[in-house]
């Protein structure tokens, strides 16, 4: 597990630090705050983010899954809110998951 450091967006422009992910990453939760992937990999990659909070009525929040799509012709991207729902309790983080890892970066950015 890999504890991601957030890059903030500011008004002038920022361009990410891309770095590669790993099969599970911590990351800030936030209204602004967003994980970022690019994949140049020629399979798709699954990209899910746990649901670790506890809903009103008791259940913890569903896990969310994404799909990152083929790029190795075109380069793929997804950008996946952290929404508060996903923080653990314990952490006070989000935690990412990736089906596999080749050729895929990612970054955690805030605005």
């Amino acid at each position: 597990m890999s504890l991601r450091t957030t890059q903030v967006i500011v008004p002038a422009g920022t361009a990410p630090t891309f770095t590669a992910a790993t099969a599970s990453d911590t990351c800030e939760i936030g209204d602004r705050v967003w994980v970022e992937y690019r994949s140049t990999h020629s399979a798709t990659t699954t990209v899910t983010v746990l649901g670790k909070g506890v809903l009103d009525n008791g259940d913890t929040v569903p896990n969310k899954v994404y799909t990152l799509g083929i790029g190795n012709v075109t380069m793929s991207e997804l950008r996946i809110p952290l929404y508060r729902s996903y923080q653990d309790s314990v952490t006070g983080l989000a935690t990412v998951t990736t089906s596999q890892q080749t050729a895929v970066t990612m970054a955690v950015v805030r605005r």
